[in-house]
């Protein structure tokens, strides 16, 4: 499913929403969405801020422990909607490149990764966050990095 709520089964219905409906764009026949969804899935990930080498272990464990039910998988995303205490259900994103797309939720109330745990974000509805400590959210934001 495409789109923050997955509320859009393909491609070509987000390019209708947004860029027609919502931006004004023109119609955007079937051929050029192909065109746009082949270029769009064959881009590589952004190169990682970290290497795994360069984190303490128990970053990927907490990540694990407390994260991995959701963001899971080679795409780091179970593909559920979800309400994690931000206003909606939506769409949980992949964390491949995370680091590389600030500010973060889609309400824009994380500008750091760091940002992400505090209560604003979502709270104890958004994993299970509500004991770390300020050490323990340092080793999962390093570890996110490397993603």
């Amino acid at each position: 499913p495409f789109h923050w709520s997955g509320d859009m089964k393909d491609l070509q219905t987000l390019v209708d929403h947004v860029f027609v409906e919502r931006m004004g764009g023109p119609k955007i026949d079937g051929k050029q969405v192909d065109k746009l969804g082949h270029y769009l899935f064959t881009l590589p990930a952004p190169p990682k801020l970290r290497t795994e080498a360069e984190v303490p272990a128990r970053g990927k464990q907490l990540f694990t422990q407390r994260c991995g039910s959701c963001h899971a998988g080679p795409l780091l995303t179970n593909n559920q909607s979800v309400d994690v205490g931000t206003n909606g259900v939506f769409q949980v994103p992949s964390l491949v490149g995370i680091g590389w797309r600030a500010p973060f939720i889609h309400t824009g109330c994380a500008q750091t990764l760091f940002d992400r745990f505090d209560p604003a974000c979502g709270g104890t509805k958004h994993g299970d966050t509500a004991d770390l400590t300020k050490d323990q959210i340092a080793d999962i934001v390093a570890y996110v990095e490397t993603l």
